[in-house]
């Protein structure tokens, strides 16, 4: 780059240069002082721009949880497919969850100077994230109550107990 300022000096000597212009000054000069001005700013913007989109991530199962409800619901208390799928959907996304929740918030995680900002800690968004995941997964062991399945009575892990008689009023 050099050649060329100088060509463009030589060939420009007697015209005189513009009040402020300093010749020494490139266009890589430039590019780097605009980032070290903008980078304190942009770091602290980036770092809120991410806390929020983790806070989005981490309150998207609390928007599944009343569809999930509405669900078991309308499936009913019978043990049929429908019912089986919908319990086993309850249990299986959560724990996926759980288990991929680093991977899920790793886009998340602060760089640079920001990671010692108290707002960079993805510690609450995380914690949430689990929680809503196990609120998902309480629901899952509701229905499979609701459906029979899980032992809750003596009998069903006593053998020589005689099982739980349900008895039904008719109405005469």
């Amino acid at each position: 780059m050099s050649d060329i300022h100088a060509t463009i000096r030589h060939r420009t000597s007697n015209i005189p240069s513009p009040v402020g212009f300093d010749g020494n000054w490139t266009i890589q000069n430039s590019r780097e002082s605009s980032k070290a001005s903008r980078s304190a700013d942009a770091d602290h913007n980036d770092m809120t721009l991410k806390a929020r989109r983790a806070w989005d991530v981490a309150m998207g199962p609390a928007k599944t949880i009343p569809m999930n409800a509405i669900m078991i619901y309308m499936s009913g208390t019978g043990v049929q497919i429908f019912s089986v799928m919908i319990t086993a959907m309850l249990f299986w996304q959560p724990i996926k969850a759980i288990f991929t929740v680093n991977q899920t918030f790793e886009r998340f995680e602060p760089t640079g100077a920001a990671k010692n900002h108290p707002e960079a800690s993805l510690l609450t968004s995380k914690a949430t994230f689990l929680a809503l995941q196990l609120v998902t997964i309480g629901l899952g062991i509701y229905k499979v109550n609701a459906m029979g399945l899980l032992p809750t009575t003596t009998s069903d892990w006593l053998a020589f107990m005689p099982p739980k008689q349900l008895y039904i009023m008719e109405y005469q």
